[in-house]
C-alpha cells in the first residue's frame, strides 16, 4: 500500500466515524463544540499517521507537493473534510436562524 493511500484510508475513516456517530452525538449544531470535536479527530489521525511515519524521511506527493507526513495528513484531512462538513451542515442547519 502506498504511503498517501494510507493517509488518505486512516483521514477518510476517522472523519467518517467523527461526522456519522461522534459529532451528531456530542456537538449537534455547537460551532465551539464542533471545533473542539474536530481538534481531537485531527489528533486521532496524526497520532496513528505519526506513529507510522514519525522519524522517517518518508515523502508525500513527490511530484506536485513532497511534503511531509505531517503536513501531507493535514492537507489531506482537511481536503476530505470539506464535503464532509457541507454535508453535515446542511443536514443538522448548523446555520440555520431557527
Amino acid at each position: 500500500m502506498s504511503p498517501e493511500l494510507f493517509v488518505l484510508i486512516v483521514a477518510a475513516s476517522v472523519l467518517a466515524v467523527a461526522y456519522v456517530i461522534v459529532y451528531p452525538r456530542f456537538a449537534g449544531t455547537d460551532l465551539t463544540k464542533l471545533a473542539i470535536n474536530g481538534v481531537l479527530a485531527y489528533g486521532c489521525a496524526l497520532l496513528v499517521v505519526g506513529s507510522h511515519y514519525y522519524g522517517t524521511d518518508q515523502r508525500f506527493g513527490e511530484p506536485v507537493l513532497d511534503l511531509g507526513w505531517f503536513g501531507f495528513t493535514v492537507l489531506t484531512l482537511l481536503l476530505v473534510e470539506v464535503p464532509l462538513f457541507y454535508w453535515y451542515a446542511r443536514r443538522y442547519r448548523v446555520f440555520s436562524q431557527d
